[in-house]
């Protein structure tokens, strides 16, 4: 019976403390947060929306636009000549092949170069046909499936909008160099509050942090997992205020050790809501997986899909 009274104690003892470290107020990121949602999840065009459109072009954008997401997401390299241009290219190389009409690195060209010779929306896919395979410079550009500059980006919708920016800069490509090109554009339009930047490389990520304290700035892949883990453990409630805005994570990571550990959990996102800090899922496409993370309190989805999703939040919302 004594056993029993010790054991009873000791549980409620570690269920106090567990409830403890789960309510007690955490430290916070330290400004307003607008990528965190306020009552369904952020609808955020993958670059633009590349399951109807050709990925980070102007016509994705401006379709993106007038559906009325909420954010637009898109990757930026820096061109040989400094300008700022949207693309994914190929992971590695930077090569802009699997997009266009041309087989080379945008670092290594000048913009205008590649504005007259690349068709972006060459290798498209839609309905078994490649719809702007076959145009001329003239017309692809009409078409708006040239290379835009995010420059014109900003010049077309400017502070009407949230945009997540994501720095591409594999293998040789400028780092630093693309990372400060970037913060100088922003900061031309005064667009601080309006641009999270986003960048896999924990370098580049930290660079951001520690140069542009003004900027909104999402985790790295080393940063994300920290955070993570952190959650998990009990363990952010020690830590120092976030300097991050956001975690953008898939559903899921598969970890040594560990194995597959869930990221699309209620705890998750409220623990880091309760640090400011928002929690976006990429690349969701499927609308039972938008229907669980809607249910679960996702401040955002990264989809590229945006319709899908927008109508999914607009039955919930009736």
């Amino acid at each position: 019976m004594k056993r029993l009274k010790r054991f009873l104690i000791v549980c409620i003892l570690l269920f106090t403390l567990g409830l403890g470290l789960v309510l007690v107020p955490k430290p916070k990121f330290d400004r307003p947060n607008p990528f965190i949602s306020q009552n369904y999840p952020l609808v955020m065009a993958h670059a633009g929306g590349k399951g109807v459109n050709p990925d980070n072009t102007m016509r994705a954008y401006m379709h993106a636009f007038d559906l009325g997401v909420d954010v637009l997401e898109m990757d930026v390299m820096l061109t040989l000549d400094g300008i700022l241009v949207l693309l994914h290219g190929e992971n590695q190389t930077g090569n802009t092949r699997s997009h266009s009409n041309c087989d080379t690195v945008v670092w290594k060209e000048n913009y205008y170069d590649l504005f007259e010779n690349c068709n972006f929306g060459y290798n498209y896919l839609e309905n078994d046909a490649y719809p702007y395979r076959d145009l001329s410079p003239n017309e692809w550009q009409s078409a708006m499936v040239h290379l835009p500059t995010l420059e014109e980006v900003f010049t077309a919708f400017g502070n009407q909008i949230l945009y997540n920016i994501e720095i591409k800069a594999d293998a040789d490509a400028p780092r630093i160099e693309t990372a400060d090109a970037l913060y100088q554009l922003i900061d031309q339009f005064d667009l601080q509050d309006y641009v999270l930047v986003a960048c896999a490389f924990d370098d580049i990520n930290e660079y951001l942090i520690l140069t542009y304290p003004d900027l909104f700035v999402s985790t790295s892949y080393g940063s994300a997992q920290k955070m993570i883990i952190s959650i998990y453990t009990l363990s952010s409630l020690f830590s120092k205020a976030p300097l991050h805005a956001a975690v953008q994570v898939p559903t899921s990571y598969t970890l040594p050790v560990i194995g597959k550990l869930n990221l699309d959990t209620k705890h998750l996102i409220r623990t880091l809501n309760q640090h400011n800090m928002a929690m976006h899922y990429w690349t969701i496409n499927d609308e039972l997986t938008m229907r669980y993370l809607i249910l679960q309190g996702a401040d955002g989805i990264i989809t590229d899909y945006p319709e899908l999703l927008m109508s999914l939040i607009a039955e919930y919302q009736s």
